[in-house]
């Protein structure tokens, strides 16, 4: 599981390691890229399954990528988050709170979160563990990147006008 940016509260690193706490037993491993920019205590900074990356230079980003099963976006507030998009060009999957632009269509090519929370996320991630299966099929449902070209911005901004 990739959480790529800033570790911060807006961008949900509570819930993720509420996430990685609940899950500390299970075979999934979080991958934190970014330096966080919060005060952690220790446990946090050693749970077994959280490997904490820090910040690293633009051209080692899309190793992460797809090192990944899954990319994690849970924010509490992105206008959009081009995270997403860069996720979905390598074809991986994304589990996204429903509070960031609509690039996740649930259950086609990732799991949208109605409510942003440990649970919430801990629950996404079992429903994986239970259902591999949906990785595979959510890598294949990977939005085009077509639609997010800045011709088709234009168009639809003109369209608001």
């Amino acid at each position: 599981m990739l959480f790529l940016g800033q570790a911060i509260l807006r961008k949900g690193i509570a819930e993720t390691l509420q996430a990685a706490q609940q899950l500390v037993d299970e075979p999934v491993e979080f991958y934190i890229v970014g330096a966080p920019e919060i005060s952690l205590s220790p446990c946090l900074l050693t749970m077994p399954n959280v490997k904490w990356i820090g910040s690293v230079p633009r051209s080692e980003v899309a190793q992460y990528y797809q090192d990944a099963d899954v990319f994690l976006f849970p924010t509490w507030s992105d206008g959009f988050g081009l995270t997403q998009l860069e996720a979905q060009s390598w074809k991986l999957p994304i589990i996204a709170s429903a509070h960031c632009g609509e690039v996740v269509q649930d259950n086609l090519n990732g799991l949208v979160l109605n409510e942003i929370s440990g649970d919430a996320i801990a629950a996404a991630l079992k429903q994986l563990l239970i259902a591999p299966e949906k990785l595979s099929r959510f890598s294949a449902n990977s939005i085009s990147m077509d639609r997010f070209n800045a011709t088709r911005l234009l168009q639809s901004l003109s369209k608001q006008s």
